[in-house]
């Protein structure tokens, strides 16, 4: 389900700690944005709009009835149930309301719905989609992390109405700390939508329909319907023996810790084969899980944030994780195991 537009992008994304400060500048690099900054104009509807809501100011809790855009996109299932977190906080401002209203969450994933509500006669109506100047993954003040991200505005189902709606993915690789429970700052502003080619600038030119910027701040309690195990098995991946000492499994998303001495160096045989031209370190491991009835469900898609230590330099401990992601939100009380490269573990 997840859109194939920004959905590749985010799976080029890996942690390795031979290089954790370079890879969060990477990280960062890599959220969508434009290539160059076309010139600015603003919309006759925003003008009009702006002044009509002359003296208003920004006001926190605005009263503004919106269905929950997560929900709506991934359908109100049992994976929903057991990872989503009702937000329904608003701030408006000069006439202009943005609502947080749901989101789905676990530690590495987080899947936010935004709906922005224009001043009544406003038409957001733009065939090739609204965008925001000023935006970023959701961040945690008190962690320390390297995050990816980004949004895509969702179908509207009524094009001529002044809502629109989006949903923003951001995947997280937290330094041994859990995002539950941690203070979470979430920033857009400055919307906008492109007009035609300037030739003479060589750039698409931006037209900004609102002006504001608006920032929320919330403690992230999701769901803790998680399955957590230390098996401490032994496994065989990129031609050596090692062990499997974490295995994680959520709703949104399933991680595998792989450790051993013989990890050490694997760069020095395991070819640059992945997609992005790197190391194939943690492409392609085979992680299956099982339901209770038997059913499989291949994980071998949506791999941001996977990575590896000591590839390149022996003296670092040996290690893979392996982060995989379900196209739709997984009911775990109905899993029944999960089998890494071959080695099948009990979940339930």
């Amino acid at each position: 389900m997840m859109d194939e537009r920004y959905r590749d992008e985010l799976d080029q994304i890996r942690l390795t700690k031979e290089s954790r400060e370079e890879l969060a500048r990477a990280l960062a690099a890599r959220q969508e944005q434009p290539a160059q900054r076309p010139r600015r104009r603003w919309s006759r509807t925003a003008v009009a709009a702006a002044v009509l809501a002359a003296v208003l100011v920004g006001s926190v809790g605005a009263a503004v009835v919106v269905p929950p855009v997560v929900r709506s996109y991934f359908g109100d299932s049992a994976g929903y149930r057991q990872s989503a977190m009702k937000l329904g906080e608003s701030i408006t401002k000069n006439g202009w309301t943005m609502t947080l209203t749901d989101c789905m969450a676990d530690d590495y994933t987080i899947y936010l719905g935004v709906t922005l509500t224009a001043p009544e006669g406003t038409v957001l109506d733009w065939e090739n989609g609204y965008f925001f100047d000023e935006w970023g993954s959701p961040t945690f003040p008190e962690l320390e992390y390297g995050s990816a991200g980004t949004y895509t505005q969702l179908e509207d189902d009524d094009p001529t109405d002044n809502q629109i709606r989006f949903l923003l993915t951001s995947y997280y690789a937290s330094y041994e700390e859990s995002l539950h429970g941690q203070l979470m700052e979430v920033t857009l502003g400055k919307l906008f939508h492109y007009a035609g080619w300037n030739g003479n600038e060589y750039s698409y030119e931006e037209i900004y329909d609102c002006d504001e910027t608006w920032t929320f701040r919330t403690t992230l309690n999701y769901p803790d319907h998680i399955i957590r195990l230390e098996p401490n098995v032994s496994v065989h991946t990129l031609d050596v023996d090692a062990t499997i000492t974490e295995v994680v499994v959520s709703p949104l998303s399933v991680y595998v810790h792989i450790e051993g001495e013989a990890l050490k160096g694997h760069h020095s045989w395991v070819p640059k084969n992945a997609p992005d031209g790197w190391y194939g370190c943690v492409e392609y491991q085979d992680i299956t899980l099982y339901t209770k009835d038997g059913t499989a469900i291949p994980m071998m898609d949506d791999q941001a944030c996977s990575g590896c230590s000591g590839g390149t330099d022996p003296t670092e401990d040996g290690w893979i994780h392996l982060v995989r992601r379900p196209d739709t939100p997984l009911d775990v009380e109905n899993l029944a195991s999960i089998s890494v490269c071959g080695v099948e573990i009990p979940l339930a």
